[in-house]
């Protein structure tokens, strides 16, 4: 007598589901016409944005003496967090003397194009941390993230060489004996004061280097866009603070043997930070942009739910446009991305195309460009 053999479905709650199979997944869900983070296919996620008064120009900030943090920004999206803060550093122009005298007039110039030479703009040196709850190397994808934030600010000329010299003052006594500094671009400054610092020819050049350390908490889908958009915020508020040297060091030379056996005389400088001065970083605004990313999909007619028990459509197909992705689900499932760095008025300075195995047609990218000039205009309606 054989015995008969029952089958029980198993049935595994959407959580359950999403991390065994992602893909049916979001299958599911775009058959329903709704994501599985309950967004509508084009709806970015809200986004929040501080300077969380981490530097030590910002005007709630309590630490004022240690704090190192020339600019800073706290950007929440969803329930990402990350937190960029910027520090720097003075580096000498390993220029000669002549060259100095000949680059004073620097203006970026304008190519034949009608684009600028990224070799007359800055950049930014970033760090990505994303916290996972342990210590190690860093990963790939954050070596990847920091070197791509590192070319897209340059190539976007965002940060212009001019911006960063260092326009060095003096420390000086006045005539009661007090010291006091002396800046050569300075509106308040007595006559005797100007002839004094006119006087002193400097012979060297230092430049300001930015860094930036950017922390990621609770990830939840690509980070590159979120990124870009907090080191963009960050970049907006630093203070370079004012650099000079001492009246007493700047005649000062001393003798340096060669193993040629020759003396040379060679200068020093000791270059010391102002603590009470600085002066606002000049950013080219016009090429200040925002990133937004969107995925795009084929909808498989197989995995898709019918609409009612007695009837199921077999020909509804499609390829959806999903904009601002989010969940492990999307992030894995969706190959195919459309990366836009824009400004509000639409101006392109980076985009990034990967076909992956959806049909990226030309409306779909034009979508996609659509909806990155809407997400800047939102983001530029943020600034501190």
């Amino acid at each position: 007598m054989s015995e008969s053999v029952e089958f029980t479905p198993i049935v595994f709650p959407p959580r359950v589901l999403a991390r065994i199979s992602p893909e049916l997944s979001l299958q599911r869900h775009l058959s329903l016409g709704v994501r599985p983070c309950l967004r509508a296919f084009e709806e970015f996620r809200e986004v929040e944005t501080s300077d969380g008064n981490l530097s030590r120009y910002s005007p709630k900030c309590n630490n004022t003496n240690s704090n190192n943090i020339l600019g800073s920004n706290v950007l929440k999206s969803g329930s990402t967090i990350v937190i960029t803060s910027i520090t720097g550093g003075i580096v000498e122009d390993t220029l000669s003397s002549n060259e100095l005298q000949e680059d004073d007039g620097f203006e970026p110039k304008e190519s034949s194009m009608g684009t600028y030479d990224k070799s007359d703009f800055a950049t930014v040196y970033p760090v990505v941390d994303i916290e996972r709850g342990r210590v190690g190397l860093p990963t790939d994808e954050e070596m990847i993230i920091s070197q791509m934030l590192h070319d897209d600010i340059r190539s976007s000329g965002i940060i212009p060489k001019k911006a960063l010299e260092v326009i060095c003052g003096i420390r000086t006594t006045d005539r009661d004996g007090k010291p006091a500094i002396l800046y050569p671009d300075s509106d308040d400054m007595e006559s005797a004061d100007l002839i004094k610092i006119l006087s002193y020819k400097q012979t060297r050049k230092w430049n300001y280097c930015l860094y930036a350390k950017i922390k990621v908490f609770s990830r939840d889908g690509p980070l590159y866009e979120l990124c870009w958009n907090s080191l963009m915020y960050a970049l907006q508020t630093v203070q370079l603070p004012r650099a000079f040297v001492d009246e007493r060091a700047t005649d000062l030379k001393i003798p340096v043997r060669t193993r040629g056996r020759t003396a040379t005389i060679r200068e020093t400088y000791d270059l010391l930070c102002d603590p009470d001065q600085s002066v606002q970083l000049s950013l080219n605004k016009s090429n200040i942009a925002y990133a937004s990313r969107c995925g795009v999909i084929d909808v498989d007619p197989d995995v898709q739910l019918p609409e009612d028990d007695d009837q199921m459509e077999l020909d509804r197909q499609n390829t959806i446009l999903v904009a601002d992705l989010q969940g492990e689900a999307e992030e894995t499932s969706i190959t195919s991305t459309i990366s836009v760095i824009t400004d509000a008025d639409g101006s392109f300075k980076s985009v990034t195309l990967i076909g992956g195995t959806s049909n990226v047609s030309p409306e779909i990218i034009k979508s996609a460009f659509r909806l990155a000039k809407k997400r800047s205009q939102d983001l530029a309606s943020k600034i501190l």
